[in-house]
């Protein structure tokens, strides 16, 4: 009977050691995991403008800030988010930001099934 106890704990032993982790603990995190989760939640439908005109593209929320380009009329532009008169255009990573002014763009009529 001895044998069979000391056998089976043997196998127990060796069950757990062989890296397979049964707990019920959570797992770590990794950082990429939770960049990705949090980009997700934070993301929001796009929201677009259009230019009325051919107008001014900023590097910021106003007149002091330097003209980065040119919107050509009817340039659809896509907004993340507005401050003030200002809404801030999505650009590529790395590019700096821009700002167009709300009195020389256009929200896109809603259709009505």
């Amino acid at each position: 009977m001895k044998k069979f106890v000391v056998g089976s704990l043997l196998a127990l032993v060796l069950l757990v050691s062989c890296g397979e982790d049964l707990s019920d603990k959570p797992k770590a995190v990794t950082e990429s995991s939770t960049t990705r989760v949090r980009r997700s939640i934070s993301e929001k439908p796009s929201q677009f403008v259009h230019a009325k005109t051919t107008c001014n593209i900023r590097r910021g929320p106003g007149t002091k800030y330097s003209i980065i380009r040119k919107a050509t009329k009817g340039e659809r532009l896509e907004y993340i988010s507005r401050k003030d008169s200002w809404y801030k255009l999505k650009v590529a990573k790395g590019k700096p930001q821009e700002w167009v002014h709300k009195n020389v763009v256009t929200l896109p009529k809603k259709s009505n099934p």
